[in-house]
């Protein structure tokens, strides 16, 4: 399975969204999947709206931690650690205010509670495997300004490739391929992160042969109730085929209407 996970920006608002696509011969109707790879995909999948359903102002990010891990506990996968939602806004990627995907003894979070008019990144990940994906060898070339931190860099790659950056991505997480000079930036990047002046996106692994599935969308809490603006339908109805059930917990937040219907005016007796 192949994961896709983009963002852009307009004037410093931002959207965000990731997909996971199946590899080769393309599940559908007559040839559904089953088993592991089936489970994580409807796990990921019915995360997404859970999550969804519970940006409601008064609702706290707990509850949604609470509730996708549920929805994990459900179809026999787990959650992956180190993974937030964060609140966007604008030039701000990575909002103080977090939904944790998985609570441990060391990854924790503050409580907060939602406000109308807030949008949040939903990044939800799941594992057939134990949920701890590690770093290896591939090296990312992704990175973002770290905007509290200043050094008086060396060399003189790194300093072109941060003077670049800060004006350029100043606030952004930016590629290497869109510097001027791709070649000096790889240079330049190592002193930059060692001194902490940039953050990297880790590129994470797995254990072989496990599954892992990963869906990203950008919601908006507005009065009419969490409106989703970004995502692609996670897969064909019948296409992918589990016997996992949901619990009555998950299915009561999953009959929650996603926006309020409108009133309609009674037109009065002439």
């Amino acid at each position: 399975m192949v994961k896709l996970d983009i963002g852009c920006y307009v004037d410093g608002y931002i959207a965000v969204v990731a997909h996971t696509m199946v590899c080769g011969n393309q599940p559908s109707v007559d040839r559904p999947i089953s088993g592991p790879q089936a489970d994580v995909l409807h796990a990921a999948h019915v995360a997404c709206e859970v999550a969804q359903k519970l940006l409601r102002p008064g609702n706290t990010n707990s509850q949604v931690t609470k509730a996708i891990n549920k929805v994990a506990s459900d179809f026999g996968v787990n959650a992956c650690t180190g993974v937030l939602s964060h609140r966007l806004k604008r030039f701000v990627i990575d909002g103080n205010k977090v939904i944790i995907l998985r609570e441990e003894t060391d990854q924790k979070v503050e409580d907060s509670c939602f406000e109308l008019n807030e949008v949040y990144s939903i990044d939800i990940v799941m594992s057939t495997g134990d949920g701890k994906p590690k770093e290896m060898q591939s090296r990312t070339t992704v990175f973002k300004r770290s905007v509290d931190k200043n050094y008086m860099l060396k060399m003189r790659s790194s300093r072109t490739l941060f003077n670049e950056v800060n004006a350029k991505f100043p606030a952004l997480p930016f590629a290497l391929r869109a510097l001027e000079d791709e070649r000096q930036a790889r240079m330049g990047v190592v002193e930059c992160l060692k001194h902490e002046l940039i953050h990297p996106f880790p590129v994470l692994f797995e254990k072989k042969g496990d599954y892992v599935a990963h869906f990203k969308s950008t919601v908006l809490i507005l009065p009419s109730g969490p409106t989703r603006i970004t995502g692609l339908k996670s897969f064909e109805a019948g296409s992918v085929k589990t016997d996992k059930i949901l619990s009555d917990e998950v299915n009561a937040i999953m009959s929650l209407a996603s926006k309020k219907r409108k009133k309609k005016n009674k037109k009065k007796p002439v």
